[in-house]
């Protein structure tokens, strides 16, 4: 499933020299059959591409672990939505729609749903002050692994609710959910770096963006994480690199 040809996964000299085009969203469904199709993998050329390459390097670490532990592959589908546009979702605001400010798995749909604008202002920084953690002086978001780490927080919701962690009516504080995903994406990145496929910054960056999207409302049900609350969870991930250091967040 790996899909990429190049040796450093985020080496993006082509969204550096390249702006951000606003294409037709895509909405698919991720599988290994459809990974393994690709006969000529190329570098992404704007962030409709990206979103779909470190999406498709997720699942297939992924799709490894779940191997390993003698589970089915992972399924989900993903969409992302054009600058200005909205996508139908159950998830969505009170018109069933989410649009530029999209980032979100959505268990009932098993979709993945990102906007391109959201993705693009994180990795550009237009963004870095205005998140609730940044906002404080807490970390920035800017860069493509800033990018990364949201990818693959969001698809780590999806597998927790592979795993049946979403479901059911015991089901855990948000907070729990938010910090176990965080730390599942840590063990994502922690994969890539021990194959080589980080470049120097990018750890540092998913840091940051870590420490940008902490909240400080702890009496808010749908409260995510302290900053270093966050920071802390995805750093437990990549320092051991082993998904089942997460349970400590949210028992599978």
């Amino acid at each position: 499933m790996h899909l990429l040809s190049r040796p450093k996964l985020f080496a993006v000299a082509a969204l550096l020299s390249l702006p951000l085009a606003v294409l037709a969203t895509a909405s698919q469904h991720l599988d290994s059959a459809k990974a393994n199709e690709a006969s000529t993998p190329t570098q992404p050329e704007d962030m409709e591409q990206f979103l779909t390459a470190v999406t498709r390097d997720v699942d297939s670490y992924w799709t490894g672990v779940f191997k390993d532990s003698g589970l089915p592959e992972p399924r989900v589908s993903y969409e992302w939505i054009p600058a200005g546009q909205t996508a139908a979702s159950a998830c969505g605001d009170e018109n069933g729609a989410m649009g530029d400010d999209a980032a979100a798995y959505c268990p009932g749909e098993d979709t993945l749903y990102i906007s391109q604008k959201f993705a693009t202002d994180i990795y550009n920084g237009t963004l870095d002050r205005a998140l609730p953690g940044s906002s404080q002086g807490y970390g920035k978001t800017i860069g493509d692994f800033s990018v990364a780490y949201i990818v693959a927080h969001e698809y780590a919701h999806q597998v927790q609710d592979e795993l049946g962690l979403l479901q059911g009516g015991q089901r855990p504080a948000t907070v729990n959910i938010e910090l176990q995903a965080d730390c599942y994406a840590g063990t994502w990145a922690k994969s890539a770096y021990q194959e080589n496929r980080l470049e120097e910054g990018d750890v540092q960056e998913a840091l940051d963006a870590a420490l940008a999207v902490g909240d400080f409302d702890a009496a808010n049900p749908s409260h995510h994480g302290t900053p270093e609350q966050r920071k802390d969870a995805w750093s437990t991930g990549f320092q051991v690199g082993d998904p089942s250091s997460c349970s400590q967040y949210v028992a599978s």
